[in-house]
């Protein structure tokens, strides 16, 4: 089991789910009403959180932030697993992490900065 938390558009909650979970859940968004993951540590910052987004026949649009808008970055991935074995890792803090895709730096506006509630569906 991993020390996160876990919400989807469905607003299904899932507090320290095992891996298993997460994939299925990675797996099936794509469709209307269930198009992203929203993971956070459970002792974390709010604004520290990895959240994956997708629609059937594309890429996964993969995000993660680490505290302030300037540290909020994107890649795409194209399978479910590769998405899910990214967001494990972030999960486990696993050192080098983030190593695989190719993120860019998300540059949101000031005024449209996340807030917590803001978060994809959150």
């Amino acid at each position: 089991m991993m020390a996160i938390r876990i919400h989807t558009e469905h607003g299904e909650p899932h507090e320290r789910p095992a891996r298993g979970m997460l994939s299925q859940l990675v797996e099936r968004i794509g469709a209307d009403g269930d198009h992203f993951v929203i993971v956070e540590r459970l002792t974390a910052d709010p604004d520290v959180y990895i959240q994956v987004w997708h629609d059937t026949g594309g890429d996964y649009q993969l995000e993660h932030r680490d505290g302030s808008a300037d540290r909020h970055f994107q890649a795409y991935l194209p399978t479910a697993a590769e998405v899910v074995e990214v967001m494990a890792r972030w999960a486990r803090q696993e050192k080098a992490w983030d190593l695989g895709p190719t993120w860019r730096r998300l540059d949101l506006p000031a005024e449209e900065e996340p807030a917590h509630d803001s978060r994809i569906g959150g």
